[in-house]
Order: C-alpha cells, then sequence, then structure tokens
C-alpha cells in the first residue's frame, strides 16, 4: 500500500464515521463511512482506487467468514462497488468466535487528483445495496456539482 501511494503522489486524506438511521446503538447500528485520498494527478487516483478495490475484494488476514462480491454501480462513471456479508452461521462455520456477524457495501470513485469512497455497513439485513447507492450518488452530486 505505502509504495502504491506514494507512486501516485500522495498528498492528503480524511475520513468521517457516522451512524445511519435511529436509535444509535453501539455495535448493532448501521454505520456509513465516507473517506477521500488525494493524489498528485488523475493516473495516481486512478492507480489508488484500482489497488482499493483489489484489497477490498481480499479475504480478511485470519479465518475471516465473508463472502465478498462485486456490483455495478448506477449514476457514477467508473466507480466500483463491494460487497461483504459475514452471517452468524458462515462466522460459526469457520470457528472464529472474535468475529461479528456484518453486511457492507462500498463504493470507490475518482474525480480529478482524488480517490472517494462510501462504506455503509450494519448487522446483515440493516443495510442495502440501494441504500448505499443513493448515499454514494448523494456524494458524488455534491463533490461535482450534479
Amino acid at each position: 500500500m505505502t509504495t502504491v501511494f506514494q507512486d501516485a503522489g500522495f498528498k492528503g486524506s480524511g475520513v468521517d464515521t457516522r451512524f445511519y438511521g435511529e436509535p444509535h446503538t453501539p455495535g448493532s447500528s448501521p454505520h456509513v463511512v465516507s473517506s477521500f485520498v488525494e493524489l498528485e494527478s488523475e493516473d495516481g487516483a486512478t492507480s489508488a482506487l484500482d489497488w482499493l478495490e483489489t484489497d477490498s475484494t481480499k479475504p480478511c488476514p485470519m479465518s475471516c467468514a465473508a463472502e465478498i462480491s462485486t456490483f455495478d454501480v448506477d449514476d457514477i462513471p467508473d466507480a466500483r462497488g463491494v460487497q461483504r456479508i459475514s452471517t452468524a452461521e458462515d462466522i460459526e462455520r469457520v470457528g472464529n468466535p472474535d468475529e461479528r456477524p456484518n453486511e457492507e457495501y462500498r463504493i470507490g470513485f475518482s474525480n480529478g487528483a482524488f480517490v472517494y469512497a462510501v462504506t455503509l455497513f450494519g448487522p446483515p439485513g440493516s443495510v442495502s445495496e440501494e441504500q448505499a447507492q443513493e448515499i454514494a450518488s448523494a456524494y458524488y452530486d455534491r463533490l461535482t456539482g450534479s
């Protein structure tokens, strides 16, 4: 990761996390995370986005129970979507009692020399691909003035 981001001309980054819905229950409420990475060029942003997409489709270290798939993203040019889901049954099957059931939708895209990502996650069934796409589209529209 360090090499990819250094070669891409990393300048800075930021992240914001918020709970999604009401009421907020730590550990079981859906959350949305938005982040950005600023690089020196559009090519650098594409390289970073490629790396982030590849990394988000890798199994987690140790005995991750996540099933990982990709999905098409509507209304955002060249955006990439990844779903990860770990059910209680999957966790029991792989035998890692430290994992929690979780469903996650991550959408990444670039705009100029910036890479953006929106991740919506929560207990299985509490979040959806459609919700993630709505949030990512609103974020993209705000960034591009669409």
